[in-house]
Formats: C-alpha cells, sequence, structure tokens
C-alpha cells in the first residue's frame, strides 16, 4: 500500500492497477486504492481502478460497487452512482442490501428517484433494513414531505413492534427534524416520548431539533423550558441550541429580548436548580460548569460561549440601526473573535435599508481590505443598497466589478437590477437593462416578464405626445399569458435597439401581437429620435414588415391584417407620418389625406388602402420622417 499510495499522489491510476495485479489478494488492494482516489476527490481515476477490479477474475464484488458508489457521492456525482447501479442489474447482478442503501443515500436530494430505487429493491426480493428506511426519511426530510415521512415513520414503528427493526437515535432525531421543519412541535413532542417508551436516550441533536421545533413555532419560552429539561438529562448545551433561541426571537421580533437573553446568558450563564437526586444523576457529565448549593438542593450553572453566529443574529436584531450593529461587532472582535464574510453583509444590508449607501460600499471595501475573498452574495448587497439610494451607476460598476472577479451574479443580482429603474429616459438605459436581461436569460434565470415589457413600453411611449393615455390599449395584451412569445417579442426589441442609426432601418415584427409589434415599431421611432437629436441625421427609410408565409391560416392572417392596422394607425394618426402599404405601388397614405372629413377618422380612411389579406409590408419615407423629428426639435428647444 505504500508503493500503491505513491501511484495515487502521482495520480497514475495504471500503473497502480499493474503493481496491485503482482499479489494475490490484488482485489483488495484494488479497492484500497480506489478509495485512495475517491478521498482525493478523482473520480475519473477511481473509476478506472473500479473498471479493472471488473475485469478481475471471478467478477465484481460488491464491496467495490459500494465503495464506488460512495466515491460518486463524495466527489458530488449522483448521476454517475446511478450509471454504475444500472450497469450491475444489465449485467443480471443484484446488487445486496448495502449498494442499495449507498445508492440512496448518494440521491438523497431526490425523492422520486430514491422510491423508485426503494420499489425495485422490494421487486428483487432484497430485504431493506434500519439504514434503507433512515436514508428514506431523510431523502422525505430533504424534500419537506411531511406525510410522507410520517407514514413511513409508522411503517417502521410496525415492524419495530413486530421484533423485525430496532429503531436507532438517527430515525428518531430525523422524524424530529422533519416535524421541527413543518412547525409541528407536539408531533415533535411526540416522538421524544416515543424514544423515552423505547430506551434510547436523547442526544444533542434529538435536543435541538426539539428546541427547534418549538422555536420555529415562535414558542420562545418553551423552548427555554426544553434547553433547561436538557441540561437536566445530562446533555450539555453547545452554542447552537442558544442561537436556535435567539433566531426564534429575532423572527417574533423581540429583538430587545434577544439582547437580554445574550447578556444574561454571557454574564452568568444558564442556571439549573437541581434536586439531590438529579445532582447524583448528573455528576461528571459536564465540563467546565459551576455548582452552587441553594435551599432546595444545587443550582448548575452552564456557561455560554457567544460563537460568530451569535454575533451575527445579535446584528441582525439591530434592525436599521447601523451604529449598534458596528457596536455589536466591535464587541465580537473584543471577544476575541473574527467578524466573517455574513457579518460584513448584514452590515451592509443595514446600511442599505437606512439609506446610507458610502456606509454600505465602505464595509464592502473594508472586507476586501481585511483579507475576506468577497462572494456573490456580498457584492448583491452591496448592490441593493446602491440601489435602495437610487445610485444605479454605482450599482452597474459593482455589477461589472464583481463578474470581472470570475463571479456569476445569481437571480437576486439580476432581479436587484432588472427592478432598480421606475421609467427609462434614454436609449443607452433602455440597451443596459437588456443587456442584463439577456445575460440572466442566457444564464437559465426566469426574469419578470411582464414588468420588463410595462418598462420599455413607458420608454417608447414617450415618442408619442399623449404619453401614457393608451393604457387601455396596452391591457389587452400585457399578460403573463403569452411568456412562449415574449422571448420572439424581446429578440425583435433586442435588434432593432442594436441597430446603427446609419443601416438600413428594416423592422420585422412577424410572429407578434398588434400590441408587440406596436412596441416594437416605438422603440425604433424612439432610437431615432434620441439619436437625431444628437445630430445624426436619417439617410433611409424605415421598412415594417408584418407579412405572414404562404402556409398561414386564415386567422394568422387576419392577426396580421389587424398588426398592420395598429401599426399603421400609430404611425399616422398619432405621429403624424406618412406611409406607404404594400409593395411599393401604393400612394403614400398621409395623416392629412380626407382632412375635411370629420365624420371619419384616419384609420377607416387609411383602411380602404388594406385588403382582407395582409400586404406584408409598411414604408415610412426618410423624408417624412425628418420633417417629423424636425418638429419634434423644434418643441423641445421652445
Amino acid at each position: 500500500m505504500d508503493v500503491l499510495k505513491i501511484f495515487v499522489k502521482k495520480r497514475d491510476p495504471d500503473m497502480a492497477i499493474r503493481y496491485a495485479r503482482i499479489f494475490p489478494n490484488s482485489q483488495l488492494l484494488l479497492c484500497n486504492t480506489m478509495e485512495a482516489f475517491g478521498k482525493r476527490k478523482e473520480l475519473k481515476n477511481a473509476l478506472t481502478v473500479f473498471g479493472a477490479l471488473k475485469g478481475q477474475l471471478g467478477g465484481i464484488n460488491m464491496f467495490a460497487c459500494r465503495s464506488i458508489i460512495d466515491i460518486c457521492g463524495h466527489c458530488g456525482s449522483s448521476v454517475q452512482a446511478r450509471i454504475i447501479f444500472e450497469g450491475l442489474l444489465a449485467d443480471k447482478i443484484t446488487p445486496n442490501t448495502y449498494v442499495f442503501n449507498s445508492l440512496m443515500n448518494v440521491n438523497a436530494h431526490s425523492l422520486s428517484y430514491n422510491l423508485s430505487v426503494y420499489k425495485h429493491m422490494q421487486n428483487l426480493g432484497v430485504a431493506p433494513d434500519l439504514t434503507s428506511y433512515n436514508i428514506l426519511l431523510k431523502t422525505c426530510c430533504n424534500a419537506r414531505e411531511f406525510n410522507m415521512a410520517h407514514e413511513i415513520y409508522e411503517e417502521m414503528k410496525k415492524k419495530e413492534r413486530d421484533g423485525l427493526l430496532k429503531l436507532d437515535v438517527f430515525t428518531y432525531s430525523t422524524m424530529m427534524k422533519v416535524f421541527a421543519d413543518a412547525k409541528m412541535w407536539k408531533m415533535a413532542s411526540n416522538i421524544k416520548e416515543d424514544m423515552q417508551g423505547g430506551g434510547v436516550r436523547l442526544n444533542l441533536v434529538t435536543w435541538s431539533s426539539l428546541i427547534n421545533a418549538y422555536a420555529n413555532s415562535g414558542l420562545v419560552d418553551r423552548a427555554i423550558e426544553i434547553l433547561e429539561e436538557m441540561i437536566r438529562d445530562g446533555c450539555q448545551p453547545t452554542a447552537p441550541c442558544f442561537n436556535i433561541i435567539l433566531t426564534a426571537c429575532l423572527k417574533s421580533c423581540q429583538y430587545d429580548r434577544a439582547f437580554r437573553l445574550f447578556y444574561s446568558w454571557k454574564k452568568s450563564g444558564i442556571k439549573i436548580s437541581l434536586s439531590p437526586e438529579q445532582k447524583r444523576c448528573l455528576d461528571g457529565a459536564f465540563t467546565f460548569c459551576k455548582e452552587y448549593p441553594s435551599n432546595d438542593g444545587t443550582i448548575l450553572v452552564v456557561p455560554f460561549r457567544p460563537t460568530v453566529t451569535t454575533y451575527n443574529i445579535l446584528m441582525k436584531a439591530c434592525g436599521t440601526n447601523a451604529e449598534r450593529a458596528k457596536s455589536v461587532m466591535n464587541e465580537m472582535r473584543r471577544s476575541g473573535l473574527c467578524p466573517d464574510l455574513i457579518s460584513w453583509s448584514i452590515l451592509m444590508d443595514i446600511y442599505g435599508t437606512s439609506q446610507n449607501r458610502d456606509g454600505a460600499v465602505q464595509a464592502l471595501r473594508r472586507m476586501q481590505r481585511v483579507g475576506i475573498k468577497l462572494n456573490v452574495s456580498a457584492y448583491t448587497v452591496a448592490i441593493k443598497a446602491c440601489v435602495a439610494n437610487k445610485d444605479l451607476k454605482l450599482a452597474l460598476h459593482l455589477f461589472d466589478e464583481m463578474k470581472t472577479h470570475q463571479l456569476k451574479p445569481n437571480l437576486v443580482t439580476y432581479k436587484t437590477l432588472l427592478t432598480a429603474r421606475s421609467n427609462y429616459g434614454s436609449l443607452q438605459e433602455v440597451q443596459q437593462c437588456l443587456a442584463i436581461y439577456q445575460e440572466m436569460r442566457k444564464a437559465g434565470y426566469q426574469a419578470n416578464d411582464y414588468y420588463l415589457k410595462e418598462l420599455i413600453v413607458e420608454w417608447c411611449e414617450g415618442v408619442l405626445s399623449s404619453g401614457s393615455a393608451n393604457r387601455d390599449f396596452y391591457n389587452l395584451d400585457l399578460q403573463p399569458k403569452r411568456k412562449e412569445s415574449f422571448n420572439l417579442f424581446l429578440e425583435k426589441v433586442v435588434t432593432v435597439l442594436q441597430k446603427d442609426v446609419d443601416q438600413n432601418q428594416i423592422v420585422d415584427v412577424r410572429g407578434l401581437s398588434k400590441v408587440e409589434a406596436r412596441i416594437v415599431v416605438l422603440s425604433v421611432l424612439r432610437k431615432i429620435k434620441e439619436q437625431y437629436l444628437l445630430g445624426r441625421a436619417v439617410l433611409d427609410d424605415v421598412v415594417i414588415i408584418t407579412g405572414q408565409e404562404k402556409t398561414s391560416r386564415a386567422e394568422v392572417e387576419t392577426s396580421a391584417v389587424d398588426v398592420e392596422h395598429a401599426i399603421v394607425t400609430v404611425l399616422t394618426d398619432d405621429l403624424g407620418l406618412e406611409v406607404l402599404i404594400g409593395p411599393g405601388s401604393l400612394p403614400p397614405v398621409s395623416a392629412k389625406l380626407n382632412a375635411p372629413t370629420k365624420s371619419r377618422s384616419n384609420l377607416e380612411q387609411v383602411s380602404k388602402n388594406f385588403t382582407r389579406r395582409p400586404q406584408g409590408v409598411i414604408k415610412i419615407t426618410f423624408n417624412s420622417l425628418n420633417h417629423w423629428l424636425k418638429k419634434k426639435a423644434v418643441r423641445i428647444v421652445q
């Protein structure tokens, strides 16, 4: 093994295999080599050794199968564990209980898969043991399937009554956690009674879960009573037990009580009155505890040693009081503890909610100076502080800085930036938002499509003098029911806004609803207007393609006609632009056409130029555009 360890260190599985095969006990040596690679999280090399084991005379042994599946779990590859298991079944090999248990343990995050494995286990006639049931309980706990966990637990109790199983402390601890997470303190208390009835003593994990069950339900006083009962039972609490109670105070908005309990425990510990009989039972059970005689017996003082997590809870209890949070952080340092990433993030968040952007950014820079490696959460908290103080420029700077440090933004980061604006002021701001939105989509996150669409509507409607007078028109379509088409809509907006004004302005609105087509067209005009005010003249027509393919159905063609009507209406009636409809043979349609006829709207007059089939093209001449832009520029100057 000393020689094999050298090959493991050199990451040379082939040489290790050749050397191990020299000896008669090569299977054992190869299993040990495989586990050595697994400890180093070198899954590829471990799989190479496993392949050599499978090729040995006499076939594969179950110990090797169990080991490689455990190694897959250690390396975070549950998929590879499944592949190995399926390979065994394909080779007509029936895994034993231990292999099934290892597979379920590796896949404890997937309830559906583990239930299928358990069913397969029963079909093959492999009897589940206590560990099998405990892993199923753990899987239910991870999936928050409380009812299913309870059903499995009742089945286990029945087997125990039949003498087939003997429940252990892990079973009870898992069920206690299940009910604690579900805020079912009565059920958690019943588990405690089951343990005591079965002669199983509660350990630190079980007591902690029971305290958590009451704390999650907001029963702080009862949680403290359980803590005292825990001490009387001979189990010494650790800092996390106290932290659970402080967190319960925080969640129930009992901030002052959290501070009172903390300083009381820190100064004099937690005092428990013991009868002479209890004292005899607890002799030697506690370390670093003091005892004082009293009239009724003995007072046991259990010390409380706060951790960084304890102080972080207190910092959260400071609310928006940044000075008090800084004081708690300084007290943490005086206690010999060093504030961690979470401590600084809490401080930054408090600065942000108290409208102190500078304090949040200074805290971020201080973290860098003291050598704390920043993560996505720290940057996101700082970005939120900037957004809360209406400083989007600094928020975007931090966003770019985060990416330069190879940190990938998370969903909260993207949403914070996308919801930072209530409206857009310029083309650049829209382009920034769309770039962030596209990046978010590529990262696999879903955004609030409706919110983004509303913002783009507000921006593009800025070209109309009526502002947001057409909200009823948009309410017909701006619903989150057309999510499948929103990607297409967004793609169209991005395409037209990224195109340079000097290029041919061809706008393709095929496949969009009339509302979305209107937004895209107005976005183009808003972009042209902003570029014109910066001194860039329009040199070409704007061509809008609305036509459908020849294979389109009648209702699709009708939709295309509606899109054309909607676009022509906004161009002629609302903006006064001159447009050409069709391949170019039709005469220009102007907003001033048939002006003396007051009884008919422009839309009714323009509709004469439409046939029942969509014409396919709408053209805005560059002369008409320049005339419209000059009028807009004169109004701005005035």
